[in-house]
């Protein structure tokens, strides 16, 4: 009589261990290409941030963001879907004269000598650079024209053999487009150089 030789496998806390080596490589691969999907954010991932967060992460616009808070927008913002944001950077904040620039753009909250946002203005300030409507920077050719939440209306041109934007909310306001289409999840920002306001 012949009897075969059974291998048994030993067994752990009543789990049964794998003896092949192929196996374990297969299982090992297949744990490190899960963690690898897991650990590495995808592009489509980064733009799921709303444009408030994603201005959170732009110390250049922290100016801007801090009015957004002081003017108490910041929710108003992220509950919007589809805008365009034209977001002065701070080099463009310290521009606004004095008087008006802490009124509107506070400081922040941990500096001296920091006074708190117009609850009118600075609301109406933020409202002056939204749109409603989601516009790539390539949508905004000579001669468009758009309103923000404030009710204003900015006017679009390219200089001359120029793709830059140039953004005029009336007499004597004119900024650039510094850095374009930063796309969010709830609509598109684009830095400028100036603030929309007189």
């Amino acid at each position: 009589m012949t009897s075969t030789a059974r291998q048994t496998q030993p067994k752990v806390q009543g789990h049964t261990v794998m003896r092949s080596a192929s196996t374990l490589a297969a299982a090992t691969l297949g744990l490190g290409l899960a963690v690898g999907l897991v650990a590495t954010p995808s592009p489509a991932s980064a733009q799921q941030r709303n444009c408030v967060d994603v201005l959170a992460g732009m110390p250049d616009y922290s100016r801007f963001l801090n009015a957004m808070n002081s003017g108490h927008m910041v929710n108003t913002v992220r509950t919007m879907q589809n805008i365009t944001i034209f977001a002065p950077n701070n080099a463009a904040i310290d521009k606004v004269p004095p008087g008006l620039v802490d009124r509107i753009f506070p400081r922040d909250p941990s500096e001296s000598g920091r006074r708190d946002a117009d609850p009118v203005l600075a609301p109406a300030a933020m409202g002056a650079h939204v749109i409603q409507g989601r516009f790539p920077a390539a949508a905004l050719g000579q001669g468009v024209q758009l309103t923000t939440q404030a009710g204003n209306t900015l006017s679009f041109s390219r200089p001359q053999g120029s793709q830059n934007v140039q953004v005029s909310a009336g007499q004597n306001v004119t900024a650039n487009v510094v850095q374009a289409n930063i796309e969010c999840a709830n609509g598109v920002i684009h830095g400028i150089d100036a603030v929309l306001i007189r």
